[in-house]
């Protein structure tokens, strides 16, 4: 990290609260030793103390840190094009693969753990919902193999199969192909990428 423009931040920051470093560092629940170190430049300091001292400002992380260089949004990137992995590994490639790729590099860049949390909270929602979406018609399919002698369900069963299949594959394509490509180009660029719609917050 750029240890010179996070002290800069945190001192702007805790200035404009009108707080010493004695209160921050007991507000922050980090040592007086620390915090002066950090705000002289002497230290890089890791993600989860410089957490604390956002919290302890009232700031969202993203204020303290420097903007991201190329090379951080070039891996920010791959992390929102892993979920494609789905076509790969149905159901579990759109999570497995960003999940690795973010437990590497989550300390190594800034900007990674929430990028991925925003991420993996909506590919785990969108894999539930495949699951079950997969799993319902695998069962009525089942019973419509089983049990022919419910004609008028099997039929009507059958002619809607290809209806189903293809609202899945258009719907599958949209979430693990185009959104995780499009916001893959948006950081690549320097933009925030979109959010995940209707996903479930497993990471907060």
């Amino acid at each position: 990290m750029d240890k010179t423009t996070i002290a800069k931040k945190i001192i702007h920051f805790r200035k404009l609260k009108g707080i010493t470093q004695e209160a921050l560092a007991d507000v922050s629940g980090l040592n007086i030793r620390t915090i002066q170190r950090i705000e002289s430049g002497e230290v890089d300091p890791r993600l989860f103390t410089l957490k604390s001292i956002a919290d302890a400002l009232e700031v969202p992380l993203e204020d303290l840190l420097p903007e991201p260089t190329q090379h951080e949004l070039n891996q920010i990137a791959i992390l929102h094009i892993s979920p494609i992995g789905f076509f790969v590994l149905p159901v579990i490639g759109n999570v497995l693969f960003p999940f690795i790729f973010w437990m590497l590099k989550r300390e190594e860049f800034n900007n990674m753990e929430r990028h991925g949390k925003d991420i993996l909270n909506g590919q785990i929602t969108y894999s539930i919902i495949a699951g079950l979406w997969i799993g319902v018609h695998t069962v009525f399919a089942f019973i419509a193999m089983l049990f022919p002698q419910y004609h008028q369900f099997t039929s009507k069963f059958f002619m809607n199969i290809a209806v189903y299949l293809v609202t899945g594959l258009v719907l599958s394509f949209i979430v693990f192909g185009i959104i995780p490509a499009i916001n893959a180009l948006r950081v690549y660029k320097g933009k925030e990428p979109w959010k995940y719609p209707l996903k479930i917050r497993f990471f907060k």
